[in-house]
């Protein structure tokens, strides 16, 4: 037998070229942006992840349900990630990758040690690694939780083998030999596998000498809580743990042994259930951990009303579209292409489609069954997929998806499992199997991540990724909604409204895209078809809180100030912790000359939003129509604390000390600085932030300078606001004259 320690650097060569393919073809998204889906719950407008780490932070994420999930530990690596890095999308993506990196590396460790096959067990974890079925899970940011709960996945499964390592190095030796020749006879494993086995077996029985196997016990039961806190997807680990006993660990032998002995049927069964229900019982408390899981799991999905009812998706409805899924994800293995950040339900379910895919699981099933003595890989690998998918096929419908790429995130490692240890019996006994097979896993793993390379081109930002999800699916009426959110964000205004107005077409009920047609009409200017479209929804849903606040920004604009009141008065009613609301009532009393009123709301909208930089420009601006001119600097500044290259925060702190009628809080030279800044990020074509910066050189005294930029902005202002044009005018005069310009 070869001594383990001489296999080290192979290992060690495995694990860095593991390392290094999955870092290199992941790399791109560390330059990817947020996007519009689900990012904006988990982060990028998550107050309370947005605060970074706290005491109070770690206790809402104890205790919420937000998002229809309990994932406690998923909200905390969010936390962290923004007390590190901010809102720098690249380094939140970073994370995710280093996680999915180390999960693939962790897995073909565990699986070598497991089986001592390391080449296969290598292409396995490089499957798992680079497949394109995996992007989303890694991609996504709002996805955290597929690989952080795929970390304790696999440190459950490293934790557990340890366990179930058997003490005796000598047992465990008649043990690898007596499975290498049954193997041998029956031409189920190649020459790599047997020796590997032996040498693997030997290795791992001396190590677990050196600690009691109650500390794995408890350490695997640690990781596999920390998993269902990252993800409840989870909950079904305690049968593949019952599965593993089987194969690869081995625990099943002695079972195996006394059936094909001379002992009575009735003996062999006796034993068998005997130890069967040792095993069980020995993962009570996983069960119990999943039990608990399923119950709070349940509880913030039905609280945050992601759970489907059964009148919206019947019975059959869902068991003919898991049977469908369970089909697709294996054609999506096979042949990765047209993938799509999700699937939405079909309104019909194909008839002969179903029977086709009902067909294939059928045989497949079949033949793992009727193997499972002699390839025991095949029944493993087959019911870990079968299984896994369970909480995510759609019998419990959450959202209105089919199926969803990075639901296969740790289901389908047991398909992978399936093809690497079988293909290679049908090649084990020529003498060109070895190279040929080498090939073809290499091209194999190439072919994915080149693939996977392409995919992650997609996830640049949300305008790509649904664009991508529209020419793979037009009629995606949620692809829709979202790219022309993303268009919206971009100001492609017309591009927007048409997207919102093909999604409306296709589901005239559904209100999130109306209120977004709305937006984008409202601003184009076309205020009454904009109010057209949100007094459409709340006809038929009066309390919708998007469409009040909408329609009252839209009131507001129209000068119907009374009315916009009232909307928003009404939405605060609907809901009281809405910074928008707010924020947009505050913005309707300022127009109305209530600034006390409107810098309550607006001190509200901060303490809801503490980052809510527009909220804090405008109490900016309420402290200043009230006097208060010492908190409306404290405000502007956090406001660039927060966001430094706002242009409105710093063109308005720039006024203030440039123009400040009160000599105290006048700064020449700092006004200069910030101006100059808001005009090159305007590229001086703002005239509001040309005059301001013409104001900062006046109080400096560099009146040639200040007449030069406050022609500019007359220039450029066509045709020119009565108000500006006026302001401008008086400017000019003073500068001319050799006189800075104050005012409010």
């Amino acid at each position: 037998m070869t001594d383990p320690a001489k296999t080290a650097p192979r290992t060690i060569l495995i694990c860095v070229l593991l390392g290094a393919a999955t870092l290199l073809t992941f790399w791109p998204q560390t330059g990817h942006q947020f996007i519009t889906y689900d990012d904006s719950f988990y982060v990028t407008e998550n107050p309370q992840v947005q605060q970074g780490l706290s005491w109070e932070g770690l206790g809402w994420a104890l205790r919420t349900g937000y998002a229809g999930n309990w994932h406690p530990l998923t909200w905390m690596s969010h936390m962290l990630d923004v007390q590190l890095f901010g809102l720098d999308a690249g380094w939140h993506h970073l994370t995710s990758l280093l996680l999915h990196t180390a999960s693939a590396v962790l897995l073909f460790l565990w699986l070598q040690r497991a089986t001592g096959a390391a080449w296969r067990s290598a292409f396995v974890a490089g499957l798992f690694a680079l497949h394109p079925l995996h992007v989303q899970s890694v991609a996504w940011a709002a996805e955290r939780k597929d690989v952080l709960s795929g970390l304790f996945f696999m440190l459950t499964l490293w934790a557990y083998g340890r366990y179930a390592e058997v003490r005796s190095p000598k047992a465990e030796v008649r043990r690898a030999e007596r499975a290498s020749a049954q193997a041998g006879a029956r031409g189920g494993a190649a020459p790599e596998d047997t020796e590997h086995a032996t040498r693997n077996t030997v290795g791992a029985a001396r190590s677990t000498l050196h600690a009691p196997r109650s500390t794995f016990y408890l350490l695997s039961l640690l990781f596999f809580a920390l998993g269902l806190m990252s993800k409840p997807m989870l909950v079904t680990m305690p049968f593949v743990l019952l599965l593993l006993d089987y194969w690869p660990l081995g625990r099943w032998a002695s079972l195996e042994s006394k059936a094909l002995s001379l002992e009575s049927a009735q003996h062999s069964t006796h034993n068998t259930r005997h130890v069967v229900s040792g095993l069980v019982l020995e993962k009570l408390p996983f069960f119990a951990l999943s039990a608990a899981s399923c119950v709070v799991t349940l509880w913030a999905q039905s609280g945050g009303g992601a759970v489907v009812p059964v009148g919206v998706v019947s019975l059959p409805g869902r068991v003919a579209n898991a049977v469908l899924a369970y089909a697709g994800y294996l054609g999506q293995m096979l042949w990765p292409a047209r993938l799509a950040i999700l699937y939405p339900l079909a309104s019909a379910v194909p008839v002969g489609a179903l029977l086709v895919a009902a067909g294939v699981l059928a045989l497949i099933t079949g033949w793992a069954v009727w193997s499972w003595r002699t390839r025991p890989h095949l029944a493993v690998g087959w019911f870990w997929y079968l299984g896994m998918l369970v909480p995510v096929i759609g019998l419990v419908q959450v959202g209105m998806q089919r199926m969803a790429d990075r639901y296969t995130y740790l289901p389908l490692i047991g398909v992978f499992l399936m093809i690497a240890w079988e293909v290679p019996c049908w090649f084990a006994r020529r003498p060109w199997g070895r190279w040929a097979l080498g090939g073809a896993a290499g091209l194999a793993l190439a072919a994915c991540a080149a693939a996977t390379s392409r995919e992650v081109g997609y996830w640049q930002d949300s305008e790509h990724l649904f664009a991508r999800a529209l020419e793979v699916g037009p009629a995606n009426y949620i692809a829709l909604d979202n790219y022309g959110r993303a268009l919206l964000k971009e100001r492609k205004l017309p591009e927007a409204a048409q997207a919102f107005a093909a999604a409306v077409a296709l589901r005239p009920d559904l209100d999130a895209s109306r209120c977004g047609l709305g937006a984008a009409l409202q601003e184009q200017g076309q205020y009454d078809a904009a109010a057209e479209q949100f007094t459409q929804v709340l006809k038929l849903q009066p309390d919708n809180l998007v469409a009040l606040i909408q329609l009252g920004m839209v009131r507001g604009k129209q000068g119907r100030l009374d009315e916009a009141a009232e909307l928003l008065a009404h939405a605060l009613r609907v809901g009281p912790q809405d910074a928008g609301a707010h924020n947009n009532l505050g913005n309707v009393l300022l127009l109305q000359g209530k600034y006390a009123e409107a810098a309550r709301q607006f001190e509200e909208t901060v303490r809801l939003r503490p980052n809510h930089t527009a909220a804090l420009g405008n109490l900016a601006l309420a402290c200043r129509k009230l006097g208060r001119t010492d908190e409306a600097i404290a405000h502007y500044r956090e406001a660039l604390r927060l966001q430094p290259d706002s242009v409105e925060a710093l063109n308005n702190l720039a006024w203030v000390l440039a123009a400040c009628p009160d000599a105290k809080y006048r700064n020449g030279a700092e006004a200069v600085t910030l101006a100059t800044r808001a005009c090159e990020l305007t590229k001086y074509t703002n005239p509001i932030a040309l005059a301001t910066l013409a104001a900062a050189y006046a109080e400096t005294g560099q009146f040639s300078v200040a007449v030069s930029f406050a022609q500019q902005a007359q220039g450029i202002a066509k045709p020119m606001p009565p108000a500006l044009g006026r302001r401008l005018n008086e400017m000019l005069d003073a500068f001319q004259a050799g006189r800075a310009y104050y005012a409010e």
